[in-house]
């Protein structure tokens, strides 16, 4: 009974933090409003992909390597930053550019190239990181039985995929995408803006580290 109340309690909290805004966030609305579902829906698988990973390493102690090991944290934090300072520079530079423009911001354009922005995506994604670095790791501790590990695996990845997959879904709509279209310059920049504002918190917190 403890061991289902501590995965009631994981799968709470992780889906309050999957919901709050972020550049996971974003980037599915981004990636829905300019794309077909089906690229939507890899880019999400993406996205899951890299949460499953960030949870497998913590459950094998890459939480306790990250500590000890600084200069690889930071440089996790450094990346990571760079990163998201790119696609929000992009999406101020290309916020006017129609949709389907050659020019426009990088939009995956198959399934393959949907899966990949979404991997690196969470895999730079500083909440992610807090998130499985201390909430993941306090409450499934080691000597936790292997089928709580797997539960626990299952439902981040569940959370991941099903709230990130809805929210893409209803917006892949064509009123949505007409809607966006009229907005793209705004949408694009405050999103782009947003974008940059995390990676350059990042990278701020690897340089003062």
């Amino acid at each position: 009974m403890p061991f289902l109340w501590s995965l009631l309690a994981l799968a709470g909290v992780h889906l309050l933090a999957v919901a709050s805004p972020g550049p996971a966030f974003l980037s599915v609305v981004h990636t829905s409003v300019r794309s077909t579902r089906r690229i939507t829906l890899a880019h999400v698988l993406g996205l899951a992909s890299a949460v499953v990973l960030w949870a497998l390493a913590a459950l094998l102690g890459m939480e306790v390597v990250l500590t000890r090991a600084a200069w690889l944290y930071r440089l996790f934090q450094l990346a990571g930053g760079l990163f998201l300072a790119w696609i929000g520079i992009q999406s101020w530079r290309h916020a006017h550019h129609p949709i389907h423009a050659e020019s426009s911001v990088p939009v995956p354009t198959t399934a393959l190239r949907a899966f990949r922005r979404g991997f690196s995506t969470n895999l730079a994604n500083p909440k992610v990181m807090v998130f499985f670095a201390s909430i993941f790791t306090a409450i499934v501790k080691p000597g936790t039985p292997l089928w709580v590990r797997i539960a626990a695996i299952l439902i981040v990845a569940s959370n991941e995929t099903l709230w990130n997959g809805t929210l893409g879904l209803l917006l892949s709509n064509p009123r949505a995408q007409r809607t966006y279209a009229r907005l793209k310059a705004p949408i694009d920049r405050t999103a782009g803006t947003v974008m940059f504002l995390f990676g350059a918190k990042l990278i701020w917190g690897a340089a003062r580290s």
